[in-house]
């Protein structure tokens, strides 16, 4: 995914109009290459948007990005080695139709997603944090149990370092580029 963030500035924008953000985590080419294939099949935005983990999910805001920029450099600098583990594959049906592939759970994760609402005064819009990477989108009920199988018998149990946490926004023709990125401090001591 392209780092714009020398283009993008808070000045380039209206100071009253409001702007889509989300924080998310990118992931690394080791898995970028199971769910690539996956994704250009069966989710109609793989090409809109990188293969990621969301920690925030798009919202809008009046907020310059540096404003945003502080506050998730403050959350990610505190964080120190964070190491995910991929797990199986699950879904939101019927509630919306996508299938992910699980992030096992991680109590860092969880406390991140956390406080970065509390910290951008957003509201949490699920009950339930549940981090993944989607698959799949749009699949009809009917073939949920097909896709599933399908996805299932291609990924494998991976896990991978966290490296940075990225600011992203749309660009011309709804792309999610990353606006800033946020290195982890993987030396700090957990």
């Amino acid at each position: 995914m392209p780092d714009l963030s020398d283009n993008f500035n808070s000045t380039d924008l209206q100071a009253d109009s409001q702007r889509e953000y989300a924080v998310v985590i990118l992931v690394p080419s080791q898995l970028e290459r199971y769910v690539a294939p996956l994704r250009e099949r069966f989710d109609p935005d793989y090409n809109l948007v990188a293969a990621h983990i969301s920690l925030v999910f798009p919202f809008s805001t009046l907020m310059p990005v540096e404003d945003l920029s502080s506050i998730v450099a403050e959350e990610v600098t505190d964080l120190g080695p964070l190491r995910l583990r991929m797990g199986s594959i699950g879904d939101f049906y019927p509630r919306a139709p996508v299938i992910y592939w699980e992030v096992k759970q991680c109590d860092e994760l969880n406390h991140l997603h956390k406080r970065l609402y509390a910290r951008l005064d957003l509201p949490v819009p699920h009950r339930e944090f549940v981090p993944h990477l989607t698959v799949a989108k749009e699949i009809s009920t009917h073939r949920l149990v097909l896709v599933k199988d399908q996805i299932a018998a291609y990924l494998p149990d991976e896990s991978f370092e966290v490296k940075a946490v990225d600011l992203i926004a749309p660009v011309a023709g709804h792309h999610w580029v990353s606006v800033r990125t946020f290195p982890i401090n993987v030396e700090k001591k957990p």
